[in-house]
Parts: C-alpha cells; sequence; structure tokens
C-alpha cells in the first residue's frame, strides 16, 4: 500500500519577496565589491557597489 505523504505550500518568492532577488547571488559570488584592477601580481578590489531600491515582484494569480 502506498503512503499518503502531505507537502507544505512553497513559499512565494522564497522569502524574498522585498529584497532584490540577485542580491544573494550578488554577495554570494563576490561581484558586489566592484571592479578588479590588477597591477603586476597585486590585484585591488575597490569599494562595494551600493544596492538600489527597487520595485517588490507582481504577484501574478
Amino acid at each position: 500500500m502506498k503512503e499518503k505523504y502531505t507537502f507544505l505550500k512553497d513559499t512565494d518568492y522564497e522569502g524574498k519577496d522585498s529584497a532584490y532577488l540577485d542580491v544573494d547571488r550578488i554577495i554570494n559570488e563576490g561581484m558586489a565589491g566592484g571592479n578588479v584592477y590588477q597591477s603586476g601580481s597585486k590585484q585591488n578590489i575597490e569599494e562595494s557597489h551600493d544596492f538600489h531600491d527597487e520595485e517588490p515582484p507582481q504577484i501574478n494569480n
């Protein structure tokens, strides 16, 4: 006999409905560090870029 499983409803927008969705990716991949410059064998990362407020995602019914 097959067991009957119940699942929780998916979280809308993975809980990121109030933030720019790529912020996690930008931070995790180190892309928020600004431009990278190299001089010889030394690298320099300039100051990080500011995050801008954006409109919340539209809710599709």
